[in-house]
């Protein structure tokens, strides 16, 4: 039975390190966008938009590191990678949130 729980455990995350990568590559791509639209407003936005894909993906890391750090068993390591792991995802969600709503209100500017 341990053998399977291992087993499932390694499958979900590869599933992990899959979509941190593909978020990597999101990012990348949305930063690299240079095409001007009006005054530049999707470009500057996508470049903040990517910021905080790759701290969502750092997030995803971490928490697929952790699970490899629970078979080693030290807690205060682990502790540290949470905390990391935490921060990473409120500060992605927070750059792509308040990135996607100054780049929805300039657009909205742009077209009065």
């Amino acid at each position: 039975m341990t053998d399977m729980t291992q087993f499932l455990s390694v499958i979900v995350q590869a599933g992990a390190f899959i979509s941190a990568f593909a978020a990597i590559a999101a990012g990348i791509i949305m930063a690299r966008v240079t095409k001007k639209f009006g005054t530049g407003i999707l470009a500057s936005g996508f470049k903040t938009i990517s910021l905080g894909i790759f701290l969502i993906a750092l997030g995803i890391i971490f928490d697929a590191v952790q699970v490899y750090l629970d078979l080693a068993n030290n807690p205060q390591v682990i502790t540290i990678i949470i905390g990391l792991r935490e921060m990473f995802f409120v500060a992605g969600t927070y750059t792509i949130v308040i990135g996607s709503k100054r780049t929805g209100d300039k657009l909205e500017t742009l077209t009065k």
